[in-house]
């Protein structure tokens, strides 16, 4: 935990005090980290029990967030929140990106206050254009990720080219809405999910972006959430987005459990050459198949 006591911060949350939570904010400079990015979890930042745990959960990557899911009344109080926990944090072995608003509904805001602070990446919801990354980069040397959830963004991806960004996340909800697709087509063997998913793919890889799928409304449905983990992962995501920990740590199994036969086909092969395994002839493009995996 951050805190071994949060009563004051959450009467802080609850009464809106701005002035008395920035004078919880300190000069500390967390240190970050890499991760394999096979589970992102969503943690609002006006949530003080959660923030206050995000340094024991099972997540690669932490995604505080500033947007959906933070009423308009918490916006502020969830932004210096954010500022007070990151910079509180003693260790942390995880990633840790801040989703902020929509450029023109405070996000611009949002990056100017937090950049002060230690941590991986900025994430930009309902991305239209390269030009509006052009407008994050003038303020921040942070790593940059966009949410692709509008149809200009889905249809022209290979537009948004940026040395900065690094990650897409697939909305695939916001995505539906805009092309007037009702969500039941969200179904495992559903080819037009299939379609979806594999373009966007396809076209991160082409582009060195690293692609990440979409969140499993269903949270209880673990059996459910494994399934879709497991068609992301061989559609080439590299990891979801996640609501609770249990997801997390499916998410980790599943995206992480050829990382350990790679390691060993990947040493081998730099040790002896080619060499068959288990059927399995390893010559030169099979070795850098594991090496990319470890990478």
């Amino acid at each position: 935990m951050v805190f071994s006591d949060i009563n004051e911060i959450q009467n802080i949350v609850e009464s809106n005090d701005i002035k008395k939570a920035e004078q919880l904010i300190k000069a500390n400079r967390l240190a970050t980290v890499t991760t394999q990015k096979r589970s992102m979890l969503m943690v609002s930042g006006h949530q003080v029990k959660h923030l206050n745990k995000i340094d024991e959960l099972p997540a690669d990557v932490i995604m505080l967030n500033l947007e959906d899911g933070v009423p308009k009344e918490k916006k502020e109080i969830a932004r210096v929140m954010i500022a007070v926990f990151l910079s509180n944090i003693k260790n942390l072995n995880k990633e840790i990106v801040i989703r902020v608003n929509p450029l023109n509904e405070g996000g611009l805001e949002d990056i100017k206050y937090l950049n002060r602070l230690s941590f991986n990446a900025f994430r930009i919801p309902k991305v239209n254009s390269v030009e509006e990354i052009d407008d994050v980069f003038m303020i921040t040397d942070k790593e940059i990720h966009a949410s692709i959830e509008t149809k200009e963004a889905f249809f022209n991806l290979k537009d948004l080219t940026h040395p900065k960004l690094t990650t897409f996340y697939i909305g695939i909800y916001d995505l539906l809405n805009e092309l007037n697709i009702n969500h039941s087509v969200i179904e495992l063997n559903n080819p037009l999910i299939h379609r979806i998913l594999s373009d966007f793919s396809l076209t991160c890889r082409y582009m060195n972006i690293i692609p990440i799928g979409f969140v499993y409304q269903q949270y209880k449905d673990l059996d459910g959430f494994k399934k879709w983990c497991l068609l992301q992962k061989n559609l080439g995501m590299q990891g979801v987005g996640c609501i609770t920990p249990a997801q997390c740590e499916i998410a980790n199994k599943i995206f992480g459990e050829d990382l350990k036969f790679a390691k060993m086909i990947v040493e081998r092969f730099e040790k002896e050459g080619p060499f068959t395994i288990d059927g399995l002839y390893v010559d030169e493009p099979i070795y850098k198949n594991y090496k990319q995996i470890i990478e």
